[in-house]
């Protein structure tokens, strides 16, 4: 009964060796596999980085159609109104493509809500609530307000995803507007 304890003892001494010895191995063999697998999440997030630096650079770039008249008074259209005041919201939102701005500034704010407020407009209350947030400097939202003007004028192309960062906005007045009041007029706002 010895010889067969012993011969037990060594049989489970050596499949309990080959188990943490099968796992080391495992592991060892592992070892290049992790270190490949870092080496492409890292090359990876470096992409998503240059990728994201290309897209922050494109919401801040230069873009056609700036206008500094607001172009529009107490006889305009509600079309003509959601044009501007779309306009208006391109220096605050990331969108894939923006064409057209006009400085959204107190007195650009003032001048649209003098017009809605005494309108007849279908979508007076809607633009109201908007202008009024914006008067307050309340910008939280201002993709959303950017993408209801978009919807209502059928967009397509260019709808909002987000808020461009203060640093990203006064970029943007800069490249477009080349006034540099309006950044701290932008700044007053925040």
């Amino acid at each position: 009964m010895t010889k067969v304890s012993i011969v037990i003892g060594i049989i489970l001494a050596v499949l309990i060796g080959l188990n943490y010895g099968g796992f080391e191995l495992v592991d060892i063999g592992a070892e290049p596999e992790k270190k490949q697998e870092k080496v492409e999440a890292k090359a990876v997030q470096d992409n998503n980085n240059k990728e994201k630096k290309k897209v922050d650079k494109q919401q801040t770039a230069k873009i056609g159609g700036i206008q500094y008249d607001i172009g529009i008074d107490d006889s305009s259209s509600q079309d003509a109104v959601i044009e501007v005041m779309h306009k208006m919201t391109h220096q605050k939102v990331k969108a894939k493509e923006k064409w057209g701005a006009i400085p959204m500034i107190p007195d650009t704010i003032n001048q649209v809500y003098n017009i809605v407020e005494n309108s007849e407009f279908e979508q007076k209350d809607e633009l109201l609530a908007i202008l009024r947030k914006w008067k307050k400097g309340t910008f939280s939202e201002i993709d959303d307000d950017h993408n209801f003007f978009w919807t209502y004028q059928g967009g397509t192309v260019g709808e909002a995803y987000g808020i461009m960062s203060k640093s990203e906005e006064e970029t943007f007045i800069l490249n477009n507007f080349k006034e540099e009041d309006l950044v701290s007029e932008s700044n007053s706002q925040q």
